[in-house]
């Protein structure tokens, strides 16, 4: 192979703008130069999409497009493999680093050993101190041997004792082996299913000196706290799975991946023990994960060891409780709880753990701030991006509930609502005036007094009880300034359209917007929402729910399609206008000729930063024209969210509302 062979690197990307200069540069040092970039984005919300657009208008070498989030990193990896041109393919992560004479000692050894892949050294190393913490592969390794795949598979399991990040492929080893999406969805560690594949097929694997720096920082995979790093025991599952398919059940290969299993299952469960409070928001899902891979494990082929602790306690619910005991008695107790009374739960457990959860999120806004001058005391319904505060209906829906409370109390109202945009770009004050300035607002203690309230549920005891806990508070302290951090609906029960007009009006540039649209569909029409959040892989965002697989999908959407035929026949004479978080089921929508879709962005104000206009704008005019809709409908099949989004604009409007179970 001559020196002119090009190597594509190909990195996914999500919110890596801090990482981009240094990954590039890193790249700009290699003594061997002929290699391009392919970078694609999934669906980035930080700097990362203006950062890669001037570099590549700046560098012909680098390739970048922007798609639609897809929650893993395989599926924007595999993109820019078939984006790229080169016949060697070296996957390369933004937060990762290379030596500089990473790419030449990897050609050197691929075209000295004619291999399918080589694999680097790998070494762990933490950003702040330098110190590298394991290398791969394995000081016992013989690196100098050429090895048949097959026979490599045996030394990633149960844990890796070579290392795959930054190996150098031979591009059709990638494009025709790697993990089809058809077969199952794509999972956090789907590569730990793919590597196995690319093994299991190369005649020839080698390995080089060249050195991979896998940098352990706050901000990677392993150190985030997230219900998708329960991911590894699906994947655990598959390469099980796989390895019987591949070897048969009497073999090495199945029989290490068998305790892969166990393992996987014994630290998830103590993982979720220590982290439960963080993770409550996916725990029917987690609870599931686990329970299906303790499933799959065959104790007749553990270790002895292993086989005698896993048939002692052979009973899933008792081993639970048992690691409970050690690593979290307060989770079992909570568990009895939830089992006798799941209302007592969630209001006694669920709510007080999200509230302490937000007081921790916004303390360091109060600790660390000094004394105004003077302020007033308002009661302030706070959206300042110092703690996680819900999507725009939970927002409005909260400040909404606090002015009526403030009405009823005569004390005076304040929206102070600036992240990740500030309000009034989309929404003006009407008849009365929620506005205040940054410098109105004050964090230190002396002069503030702050008020959590979490909406569990939307029973009709539980919004009266909100509504008496706010009276409560806006009775105390009135020469302090109450700032409250909550989504409470208790607005609902009273006049909800009258309450949010009096406060809200579109600005001019909304108000445009809305009015083209109402032109266009000759203002009477119906509205049909969907809320998939992440089942149809499509869109990310901090609802979880695991993406189904292709041909669940499929049946999914085939089954909304019908719903919303099944509405255009029963009222034929009126358009329809569908608003979803998915764009897959919105084109699919549009195919129906009676169907239209308002373009523009779908976001998420709760897990979405970006600051410009049009990216949010789509969300609010969504709002706008559901609420003047002549009906309004929300499909909710199985494990579809049960959105609120829909229903508080038909409440706005005062529009018949529909929810369609199916």
């Amino acid at each position: 192979m001559k020196d002119a062979t090009l190597i594509s690197v190909v990195t996914p990307i999500y919110n890596g703008a801090q990482f981009l200069k240094s990954a590039y540069d890193c790249l700009c040092r290699q003594t061997y130069r002929h290699w391009q970039w392919v970078v694609v984005d999934d669906g980035s919300t930080d700097d990362t999409h203006r950062l890669m657009r001037a570099l590549s208008d700046s560098d012909r070498r680098v390739r970048y497009t922007w798609q639609q989030n897809s929650g893993s990193a395989k599926q924007p990896r595999d993109r820019a493999v078939f984006q790229s041109n080169g016949d060697l393919i070296l996957p390369f992560d933004i937060d990762d680093r290379l030596a500089d004479d990473y790419l030449q000692k990897m050609l050197e050894r691929l075209n000295e050993t004619d291999a399918d892949i080589v694999y680097p050294q790998m070494l762990f190393t933490d950003l702040v101190t330098g110190e590298v913490t394991e290398t791969l592969p394995v000081a016992d390794f013989d690196t100098s041997r050429i090895y048949k795949g097959s026979d490599l598979v045996k030394e990633t399991m149960p844990e890796w004792r070579i290392g795959c990040n930054g190996g150098l492929y031979r591009r059709e080893m990638w494009v025709n082996m790697s993990w089809l999406e058809e077969h199952e969805p794509i999972w956090t560690y789907s590569d730990e299913v793919d590597e196995r594949y690319y093994l299991m097929k190369a005649s020839r694997v080698a390995f080089s000196e060249a050195q991979y720096f896998y940098l352990i920082h706050q901000d990677s995979i392993t150190n985030k706290i997230s219900a998708k790093l329960f991911h590894l025991l699906k994947n655990n599952t598959q390469l099980a799975n796989l390895m019987k398919q591949k070897f048969g059940r009497d073999s090495e290969e199945y029989r290490l991946a068998n305790q892969k299993v166990l393992n996987g299952w014994r630290s998830m469960m103590a993982y979720y023990l220590q982290h439960y409070e963080e993770l409550f928001d996916a725990d029917g899902q987690i609870q599931t994960d686990l329970s299906e891979a303790y499933a799959q494990i065959e104790p007749s082929l553990l270790p002895m060891k292993d086989r005698i602790h896993f048939l002692f306690f052979c009973n899933e619910h008792l081993l639970q409780a048992l690691i409970a005991l050690k690593y979290s008695p307060k989770w079992l107790k909570e568990k009895i709880i939830q089992r006798f009374s799941n209302e007592k739960y969630r209001f006694n457990v669920i709510r007080e753990r999200t509230e302490q959860l937000t007081r921790q999120q916004i303390s360091k806004s109060y600790t660390e701030a000094g004394a105004k001058s003077h302020v007033e005391p308002y009661a302030v319904s706070m959206f300042c991006g110092n703690t996680a505060s819900g999507g725009l209906v939970d927002r409005l829906r909260g400040a909404v509930s606090l002015y009526a409370a403030c009405k009823e109390a005569n004390r005076p109202f304040r929206l102070f609502f600036t992240h990740p945009f500030p309000l009034t770009d989309y929404l003006q004050p009407n008849t009365y005036d929620w506005r205040i300035n940054a410098d109105e607002v004050s964090f230190a203690p002396s002069q503030v007094q702050t008020v959590v309230l979490d909406t569990q549920t939307d029973a009709e005891w539980e919004r009266e009880w909100q509504r008496q806990q706010f009276a409560k508070a806006l009775c105390k302290e009135p020469r302090l300034q109450l700032h409250f951090y909550s989504n409470a609906m208790f607005s609902y029960d009273d006049d909800f359209s009258a309450l949010f007009h009096e406060l809200f009006k579109p600005s001019d540039r909304l108000q445009e917007s809305i009015d083209n649209i109402l032109r266009e569909t000759g203002g009477r029409y119906l509205t049909v929402s969907a809320r998939f959040c992440n089942l149809l892989n499509d869109f990310n965002e901090e609802t979880f729910s695991e993406p189904l697989s292709t041909s669940e999908r499929k049946q999914l959407i085939a089954a909304c399609m019908a719903q919303v035929e099944r509405i255009h026949q029963q009222n034929s004479q009126l358009p329809i206008i569908v608003c979803s978080d998915s764009t897959t089921f919105a084109n699919e929508a549009k195919t129906l000729s009676y169907v239209s879709v308002i373009p523009g962005n779908v976001s998420h104000i709760g897990n979405d930063t970006v600051r410009y206009y049009q990216y949010y704008e789509k969300t609010f005019l969504d709002f706008y024209i559901i609420s003047q809709a002549q009906r309004v409908f929300l499909l909710r099949a199985k494990g579809m969210h049960n959105s609120g989004f829909p229903y508080a604009a038909a409440r706005v409007g005062k529009r018949p509302y529909k929810l369609v179970d199916f």
